[in-house]
């Protein structure tokens, strides 16, 4: 396969595993003297409620009598989440975003684990870079380049992927999918010279100094993303010998490869017989036994009857992974009131969990809420 059709497969596979977990973030302020002020750029999903971006995308809080900060995952027309708090570290020109919900059942979480290269040496100059994020006033897009070098000031990463405005923020990832940091801009005049592909990354060896970092590795599994970059080669001839399900690609139509690699950045490489994945070789069988967590976090604060208390019933619906079914459902109540009725149900056979749970909210005159605050564990076995 030539070199531009391995950078072009690249891109199919970055932009579709990484849409849903790349963020539109925008913030609304109204100034002092009344007037509005819309701002923003991009961010990366790390874990079901946080958003990585840089600290410069957001306004100051203190410049605005009001301020808001919304986002939205994947395409820029999504619904808003709304932002509840932001957490900065100016001197990294970094910012980690708090949503009002979690964003786990997006479908965001399907594309964990996301491996990420810490160590300099692993992206070298002349490595592969693609970037997603929100240019201009554009939708979820991405641009390829290079990595220039390594030397730039507070340890940022030079590349000429192209950048414009509303890229600040977004993830960059190599062509395996390992993500390598996040854009921060570029420089565009130099001695009243027009400047082009100057630009520059913040790289995840600077990320993971900043006290930031501390947030994102305290995420519970399995909610965490972040997980640390193994390059590990297979030959073909040790495909047919593991346990797994048919995998249909353009280059291995019919090969046994492990029901896990369909969900895991690959690149195929037909020429050498030689597979490239991006998980440990003692991970490539499929575990007969898995476990997930959910988080459910629900408010009833409507107050529909004047004086009398009013319920609702609610559900949520967890799918199977691919290739399992599921036989067992728990869960745990952190935090909850006015909540009864909890229970888990297993639906098709093992294809869906389906937990139900009643809210009360208080009478009008009285306005007190209802909630719960829970995690659902779902366990599965894989199907035969």
């Amino acid at each position: 396969m030539s070199a531009p059709a391995q950078a072009d497969r690249a891109a199919v596979q970055i932009a579709a595993r990484y849409n849903v977990r790349t963020v539109h973030v925008q913030f609304v302020g109204v100034m002092y003297n009344d007037k509005q002020e819309v701002g923003g750029g991009s961010g990366l999903l790390i874990g079901d409620s946080l958003v990585l971006t840089n600290s410069h995308v957001i306004g100051r809080e203190e410049n605005y009598k009001s301020f808001e900060v919304n986002a939205r995952l994947g395409s820029r027309n999504a619904n808003p989440i709304k932002v509840t708090a932001v957490h900065r570290d100016d001197a990294r020109d970094l910012a980690l975003l708090e949503l009002s919900q979690s964003a786990g059942n997006s479908g965001g979480a399907s594309r964990c684990p996301m491996p990420v290269i810490d160590d300099s040496q692993q992206a070298p100059m002349g490595t592969q870079l693609y970037l997603l994020g929100y240019p201009l006033d554009l939708d979820l897009s991405i641009s390829s380049g290079l990595i220039s070098n390594q030397t730039s000031p507070n340890g940022r990463w030079q590349t000429n992927t192209v950048m414009n405005v509303g890229n600040s923020g977004g993830p960059a990832f190599n062509e395996f999918g390992a993500l390598l940091g996040i854009a921060v801009g570029g420089i565009v005049k130099w001695n009243e010279a027009d400047v082009f592909g100057v630009n520059f990354i913040i790289p995840a060896t600077v990320i993971t100094a900043s006290p930031l970092y501390s947030m994102i590795a305290a995420i519970p599994q399995p909610s965490v993303c972040w997980t640390k970059w193994v390059e590990t080669t297979i030959s073909f001839e040790n495909w047919t010998k593991l346990n797994s399900t048919h995998v249909q690609t353009q280059a291995n139509a019919g090969v046994k490869i492990p029901e896990i690699l369909s969900g895991a950045i690959h690149t195929l490489l037909p020429e050498d017989r030689r597979l490239i994945v991006n998980v440990p070789v003692s991970q490539l069988v499929d575990p007969k036994l898995i476990e997930r967590a959910y988080t459910v976090d629900k408010t009833k604060d409507d107050h529909p009857v004047v004086f009398a208390e009013h319920s609702a019933d609610y559900a949520e619906t967890f799918p199977a992974e691919p290739g399992y079914r599921i036989t067992g459902c728990t869960w745990h109540v952190e935090t909850a009131n006015g909540a009864s009725n909890i229970g888990c149900a297993i639906n098709g056979g093992g294809a869906e969990v389906r937990f139900t749970y009643k809210l009360t909210s208080g009478p009008a005159v009285d306005r007190y809420r209802g909630w719960l605050g829970a995690t659902v564990n779902v366990s599965q076995t894989l199907a035969k």
